[in-house]
């Protein structure tokens, strides 16, 4: 995982603000102890109010990816843990102490922690998946991809049709603002989709090519060709009501448009990404499976096919990662920050991702807005 912890061996809401830190008490005991039970202690802490008892304490170095993949853990269980930025002279990793001062201490590798934080917390899994083949990875990472695009344009086709029934009513209170937030979210959505089309053009359907799949790639490319019209014709629809006041029969009319051309790209993102997904997705384990027995791996996959995936598409694993992540449920999330911790070689790069991700979940970064846009019934 290229973090500060051993490497384990793997098996397969938007939350308050973390409280406010408070003098840390001196470092827990440096062995490990195991949890005595899956109930979290509760004997109040000296130094805390019984109202500030956070449900579990946090030590670790702030440069070290395990310690932002713990506190991610504990966000999409809904708990906020109180972290407490500590170096150990003698433990390299993260601790967990859970209740009061005399409760439960747990160190170890990455597997022990995270199986622990899931034994005592109920809700979304940890995000560990089953051991895969590097074909398998990379074929998860791709599809959950697709599923983060679909539910983006999901909600901005839902937002839209939520204006236009306010224009209906008569409603102009907030209109230009919720079509300003549709131009800046359909922007991002259009930086994500590219750079997820140019990945696959320069990185995936060259290796299924030189495997003897002559042509098999032509209409995926084809439809990528196809995508930037109506791409760039759904964003001179948004200029355009972005220009008339809210209410009248032009903006109404643009609101029309505007949805019939989302609906359309929908269908488009539906149908490509399913055709990829059965026609050319079991190519990729075909292809490393034959490169196996005639051991002729390629440096893509001695290196991590996933690791490849994430350096060719910069802008979604940098700036564009919370928007990228909000598109996804909570366990598919965990599940790729499983897979992007496996295969990033780049502590730095890594805790980079963790702790925005872990400011989206807080609240505090700028795609929080299309979060909460998208977890709307």
């Amino acid at each position: 995982m290229g973090n500060c912890c051993p490497e384990p061996h793997r098996q397969s809401h938007r939350h308050p603000l973390s409280p406010p830190r408070v003098p840390s008490p001196p470092l827990p005991p440096t062995e490990i102890v195991k949890a005595r039970s899956n109930k979290v202690a509760t004997k109040p802490d000296p130094m805390l109010g019984p109202a500030e008892e956070p449900p579990v304490r946090l030590y670790g170095p702030e440069t070290c990816p395990l310690t932002w993949r713990l506190r991610l853990t504990f966000l999409y269980k809904g708990i906020t843990p109180q972290f407490i930025p500590r170096e150990s002279p003698i433990l390299p990793g993260p601790l967990l102490r859970f209740g009061g001062m005399s409760a439960d201490v747990i160190s170890g590798s990455e597997q022990e922690l995270l199986e622990c934080i899931d034994k005592r917390f109920t809700g979304e899994p940890n995000g560990v998946v089953l051991k895969l083949e590097p074909a398998e990875e990379v074929v998860l990472a791709l599809e959950l991809q697709h599923k983060s695009l679909e539910r983006h344009l999901e909600g901005i086709i839902r937002s839209v049709k939520e204006m236009a029934v306010a224009g209906k009513k008569g409603r102009k209170t907030g209109a230009a603002a919720e079509g300003r937030r549709i131009s800046r979210w359909y922007a991002e959505l259009v930086e994500v989709m590219l750079e997820h089309a140019r990945m696959e053009e320069s990185l995936l359907f060259p290796v299924l090519e030189r495997a003897a799949y002559k042509g098999v790639c032509k209409v995926a490319n084809e439809q990528h060709a196809g995508d930037l019209p109506m791409l760039n014709g759904i964003k001179e629809d948004i200029k355009s009501l972005l220009s008339f006041e809210a209410g009248t029969s032009l903006y109404q009319e643009a609101l029309l448009n505007l949805s019939q051309r989302l609906k359309k790209l929908q269908e488009h993102f539906k149908d490509h990404f399913r055709e990829e997904e059965k026609e050319l997705f079991p190519l990729i384990d075909s292809v490393y499976r034959m490169q196996r027995i005639e051991s002729d791996i390629s440096n893509w996959s001695n290196s991590g096919w996933v690791g490849q995936v994430v350096n060719a598409t910069e802008s979604i694993h940098s700036r564009l990662f919370p928007f990228f992540i909000a598109g996804l449920l909570p366990h598919e999330a965990m599940e790729y920050v499983d897979l992007i911790c496996r295969s990033t070689r780049d502590p730095q790069r890594l805790v980079s991702m963790l702790q925005s991700l872990t400011s989206l979940l807080e609240g505090t970064c700028q795609s929080s807005f299309i979060f909460d846009s998208l977890l709307k019934k």
